[in-house]
């Protein structure tokens, strides 16, 4: 869909962008994890 009206360069910027993006909510999800674990070892 975004190759009809862009070049190349900037697919490949959106799929770094949405990679860093889910990188970083993967990270938070497991940080929330640990500390809903820790509250419940309390």
């Amino acid at each position: 869909m975004f190759e009809q009206y862009t070049g190349s360069g900037a697919g490949l910027f959106i799929t770094i962008v949405a990679v860093i993006i889910g990188f970083a909510a993967a990270l938070g999800y497991l940080d929330f994890l640990k500390t809903k674990k820790g509250e419940k070892h309390d």
